[in-house]
């Protein structure tokens, strides 16, 4: 009867700043959608923290509506 072979696991990739933002950012919004809230609501609470000067900002109905991806 043959042993069974051990895996080698390869020590722990050290993450980047952007890449634990990122694997943050994940882990937050994941949370968000298991305690039921919704991307709207939390960019509405998001918006009204924001300390502007003026007239508020109008919220998209997404977070990828605007002119960020529009073609010249």
């Amino acid at each position: 009867m043959a042993k069974p072979t051990k895996k080698v696991q390869a020590p722990p990739k050290k993450l980047s700043a952007m890449d634990k933002m990122i694997a943050e950012c994940v882990k937050k919004a994941q949370a968000r959608k298991k305690s039921g809230q919704t991307d709207r609501e939390w960019r509405e609470q998001y918006a009204a923290s924001l300390k502007v000067e003026g007239e508020p900002v109008q919220l998209s109905q997404s977070p990828f509506e605007g002119d960020a991806s529009k073609k010249k």
